[in-house]
């Protein structure tokens, strides 16, 4: 959670920066692509107010991903997440207005530039958040233990050294590399007096199973609390 917070205060001080030096410095040349237009094409967005306009927006960026960050420090769950999301959306819909403010020559091209990059961004975010809702099955056969899906994993029977079904899980410190979105976890994450593992986990379901291998572990449950005993039950029955 800490690294998670000092990514959103990087963040909101890198924009926040970034806007005031061009709206109270002129540091123009911190657009991206402005030092490269000829220095009439320069003149005609000044005038027009472009550069003022992009740079008010950074900092009105930076404002949102604040409050995010706010909030979250009162445990307000998914903050830093939906900030992230207002962000994107704020940002996209104002260089679309002020895109407008734009009439140089290269106008249509910058203008099919930002919508395609829009597309991009929304198809890979709708994309990724999809697979992290997809649910993970957990299998045995062939004497390895199967966690299929997104970040799925396989490992030999003989090689795990516990399992447990227990009713919470530790504080979790950092994701690492994973998706978290609502109540669902999926992928690598830091716990507290555990360390780096994997989740598979929906927050709000117990019960979890716990299944450790040396010094790696997993936590894996399904939305449906009856569907999680009977994997432990599977589990168990194989090890007994």
């Amino acid at each position: 959670m800490i690294s998670l917070i000092m990514i959103q205060l990087f963040m909101f001080l890198l924009l926040f920066l970034l806007g005031y030096l061009i709206v109270k410095k002129q540091a123009y040349f911190l657009l991206s692509g402005f030092s490269a237009k000829t220095e009439e094409d320069q003149q005609i967005l000044i005038k027009n107010g472009y550069p003022q306009a992009a740079g008010r927006v950074l900092m009105n960026s930076s404002f949102i991903l604040l409050v995010g960050l706010g909030l979250s420090l009162f445990e307000i769950p998914y903050m830093i997440e939906l900030s992230w999301l207002v962000m994107i959306i704020y940002l996209f819909v104002h260089l679309l207005y002020i895109g407008k403010l734009d009439n140089t020559k290269h106008r249509k091209r910058n203008s099919l530039i930002l919508k395609m990059t829009i597309v991009f961004t929304f198809g890979i975010l709708g994309w990724a958040s999809y697979m992290g809702l997809q649910p993970n099955e957990l299998s045995i056969s062939d004497n390895r233990l199967q966690i299929s899906g997104f970040y799925g994993v396989e490992w030999p029977l003989d090689e795990i050294t516990n399992i447990e079904l227990v009713d919470t899980i530790p504080k979790i410190q950092v994701r690492t590399n994973g998706f978290s979105f609502a109540n669902r976890l999926k992928g690598h994450f830091r716990l507290e007096e555990l360390g780096k593992g994997r989740l598979f986990i929906y927050r709000n379901s117990p019960h979890f199973i716990y299944i450790e291998k040396g010094d790696d572990y997993i936590f894996i449950n399904s939305s449906d609390s009856h569907e999680t005993k009977l994997w432990y039950e599977e589990m168990m029955n194989q090890f007994n």
